[in-house]
């Protein structure tokens, strides 16, 4: 039998929700920053290019397993993609496309590459790509992790009971309903291990529940959680046009 993960809701849930069959599947979070010159564009040239994100984006339904667009509460950058495809270089291909669409008015400010596919450490049952197939939640929570060598040394059976022991205070929280969970690998990916990525209806909720998993032993081998990434979902790019609501003064020159 092969290896299987935990995937999807491992906080709260009332089924768990396991894969079964060896698969692979891609991720990439990009984060994009607009520069100061799209900030200070024409109207009709930022409209044209917003229109013009807005097609890819709708076109990426057909083209990859998820397209995820949000707004960032980062200060380096305007906006997240979370994005997933069988195939590594369709992620490529698509980074590419949003940079021409951008046409030099915004740009890659950070990414993260990483394999979704089974953990060694839990036991089978749901297919891998269905996992990602619910509706969005309102927030986003993205971070690359990296583990003290010290804690690939330890037995495995050791290291499956520390693992069950941070699931099961996640799982038990009382405000951890509803908040989906996707652990992926980086080795030799990228500069981080894992990219960690939630989706969740409350920050609130989700900072509380991180806090309590503080206290688990596994954050003794934790040695790098960061930076950490937080969107708000959007159906599209509207987001980035200007809004004359009359709070914004008129600058002085």
């Amino acid at each position: 039998m092969s290896k299987s993960t935990l995937a999807g809701n491992i906080f709260g849930s009332d089924v768990d929700v396991f894969v079964s069959e060896k698969q692979e599947i891609y991720m990439m979070v990009l984060a994009f920053r607009m520069n100061e010159s799209w900030w200070s564009s024409d109207p009709i040239v930022r409209s044209r290019v917003i229109q013009r994100l807005n097609t890819l984006l709708s076109g990426l339904k057909d083209r990859i397993i998820v397209a995820k667009l949000y707004t960032s509460l980062r200060w380096d950058s305007d906006f997240l993609l979370w994005l997933a495809a069988k195939q590594p270089e369709i992620l490529g291909e698509v980074k590419l496309d949003f940079n021409t669409v951008l046409m030099g008015l915004g740009s890659p400010s950070y990414s993260m590459l990483s394999l979704y596919e089974e953990s060694p450490y839990l036991r089978p049952g749901m297919d891998l790509e269905d996992t990602l197939k619910g509706e969005p939640s309102k927030y986003f929570v993205a971070y690359p992790m990296s583990k003290d060598p010290e804690w690939y040394l330890l037995d495995f059976d050791e290291r499956k009971n520390i693992l069950a022991e941070h699931i099961g205070i996640a799982r038990t929280h009382p405000e951890s309903k509803g908040i989906r969970s996707y652990t992926t690998y980086s080795y030799g990916l990228g500069d981080q291990e894992f990219v960690v990525m939630y989706e969740v209806d409350s920050l609130a909720a989700w900072s509380h529940v991180t806090a309590k998993l503080r206290e688990a032993k596994a954050r003794k081998w934790i040695v790098n959680e960061e930076p950490i990434f937080v969107g708000v979902y959007a159906g599209d790019f509207s987001f980035l046009e200007f809004k004359d609501d009359g709070r914004t003064s008129t600058p002085i020159i």
